[in-house]
């Protein structure tokens, strides 16, 4: 009797549904959460700008007619288009992705995925809303009635608009790590504060993504945001790091495998990874660029910093994904 108990124990022990410690997310999962995370940053960055020309006159030049400056008005288009771009990514990893439209019958207050789904009801007709808004004068040369018609209608109404685009974007940039954190029974994951750090990250990827676009008159204002949000991001990720290990058992051995494994990810261990590319080549290294930029040191190549900001943001999804899948719970 005991023998066929303690087999039974050990046969169900690596089933994944007990101990969920095999892959079930691959590659489509980290880049939806680095795309929805830089689509929130953007959507946060560009509507905060947009409140504050218009009601306090801070911020790059307009270039006419209120329409905003030429970062913002890509970047406000680039929010809708790289969540949609993520959610084909999701579409994609579904098991029953014809099913898709269930998410839309029920609303689960204490689901991440359900919560999810329907910020992006209000995410996408709003940021579309605002793109269109801040890229009106190109828009009318196209002539189109209805679109025309939507922007007679809103125009005047932007500073409301952008209002609840900040909102709607941070909330976005939460979900993306709220929908890991909810999974308990993968420690690595099973933290409070991993949401701030995938908000903080895709603002500053949001922020890197606009340095890299805008002219050069605009390129210091998204400098100073990212190198701000790095700051931040920083901070985030070392309260991460501590809240795992001073945490239980599980969450400290998830968090040495996170940082001290050697687990191979790309022909390089965990700890490489986290340490070498995303801290110190993600973080470290373009914010010391950026502040030395701002105190009027001459960057042979300036875009550097962005660029690597952005592998950063994108490294530490993989990593984050990945690292809680292969840690062997509760062995």
């Amino acid at each position: 009797m005991m023998a066929t108990a303690v087999s039974e124990i050990m046969s169900t022990k690596i089933n994944p549904n007990v101990v969920p410690h095999l892959h079930i997310w691959e590659w489509h999962i980290p880049l939806y959460l680095f795309l929805g995370g830089m689509a929130g940053g953007l959507l946060v960055i560009t509507s905060i700008m947009i409140v504050l020309k218009r009601q306090f006159g801070i911020g790059p030049r307009d270039v006419g007619e209120g329409c905003p400056c030429l970062a913002i008005r890509i970047g406000s288009f680039l929010s809708p288009t790289l969540l949609g771009i993520g959610m084909l990514f999701l579409f994609l990893d579904l098991a029953h992705p014809l099913y898709v439209w269930a998410f839309y019958t029920t609303i689960q207050p204490t689901s991440p995925m359900s919560a999810g789904s329907w910020i992006l009801i209000a995410f996408f007709p709003l940021a579309i809303l605002q793109a269109m808004l801040v890229n009106r004068n190109q828009l009318r040369g196209f002539n189109i009635g209805p679109v025309s018609k939507i922007i007679d209608w809103t125009e005047q109404h932007m500073t409301i608009v952008a209002l609840a685009n900040a909102h709607i974007g941070v909330g976005i940039g939460i979900y993306t790590g709220i929908l890991l954190s909810f999974f308990s029974a993968r420690p690595l994951w099973s933290s409070s504060i991993l949401g701030m750090l995938f908000l903080v990250s895709g603002i500053s990827s949001a922020a890197a993504l606009m340095l890299l676009l805008a002219p050069k008159d605009e390129k210091p204002v998204y400098s100073m945001i990212d190198a701000n949000a790095i700051w931040i991001e920083l901070m985030t990720v070392g309260l991460f790091v501590l809240g795992g290990l001073t945490g239980s058992a599980n969450t400290h051995g998830a968090m040495m495998h996170l940082i001290t494994g050697d687990v191979n990810l790309a022909g390089m261990s965990y700890m490489f990874w986290f340490w070498g590319i995303f801290v110190a080549a993600g973080l470290v290294v373009p914010l010391f660029l950026e502040f030395m930029e701002a105190a009027g040191v001459h960057i042979k190549f300036p875009n550097v910093a962005p660029v690597m900001v952005l592998c950063g943001g994108l490294i530490l999804r993989f990593l984050i994904v990945f690292a809680g899948q292969t840690y062997h719970t509760f062995m």
